[in-house]
């Protein structure tokens, strides 16, 4: 494909990603964005076929770099433990710097046909599968006790992925305070450790044992 017609669609696309979330997908037109770039819909249409192709090319982007952020981090030598918190670090950082893409990626998936649904929905089973594998490490090495990693996958996913809509940027917390805090919580409980040891909570099968 010649350069700018890469450029082209990347700048397209970054226009889009802007109206889709401000306004939602089933509410935005081609003739929006092409109003929003200041050029006619014809010229929209000689790099995308239509509106959906338009999501699905966003959504793959945006799919691609979760996955190859969390694997990279996944892959890193050291304890599961300090493995697992540099996934989750590196999985925050990035719904925080690609906000509105990330906001796209939990959000406008059904909207989807099937043939383009396949792809996004294999790009969440994968990143996914990710944490299980992990979390299947941790079980291993005897941190973790809790036999339903299934629910922990999806409750750490959920956690990091719908953080873009509750945090804001150049408040009391930095992306790195609010990640680390994300970890201890999920990890550790919000209930102090002296309370556990006093045995003054009901009968509860914690996720992790500090």
């Amino acid at each position: 494909m010649p350069k700018k017609k890469v450029l082209e669609e990347e700048k397209i696309a970054n226009d889009a990603i802007d109206l889709f979330a401000e306004k939602g997908y089933a509410a935005t037109s081609i003739r929006d964005i092409a109003n929003s770039l200041k050029v006619s819909s014809s010229l929209l249409y000689y790099y995308f076929k239509n509106k959906e192709e338009l999501l699905f090319t966003i959504l793959e982007a945006i799919g691609e770099e979760l996955l190859h952020t969390i694997d990279k981090e996944k892959n890193k030598a050291g304890e599961p433990l300090e493995v697992m918190r540099g996934m989750i670090l590196g999985h925050i950082r990035l719904v925080q710097k690609t906000n509105n893409r990330a906001k796209l990626f939990v959000e406008e998936q059904h909207n989807l046909s099937k043939k383009y649904l396949e792809t996004i929905s294999r790009q969440h089973r994968n990143i996914y599968d990710l944490y299980v594998d992990q979390l299947k490490k941790l079980r291993e090495a005897g941190i973790i006790s809790n036999d339903s990693l299934s629910v922990t996958a999806f409750a750490i996913i959920g956690m990091i992925m719908w953080s873009y809509r509750w945090y804001r940027k150049g408040g009391s917390l930095s992306v790195e305070d609010m990640g680390n805090q994300l970890i201890e919580t999920f990890f550790y409980g919000i209930v102090k450790n002296r309370e556990r040891k006093a045995g003054n909570l009901p009968e509860m099968q914690f996720a992790a044992n500090r």
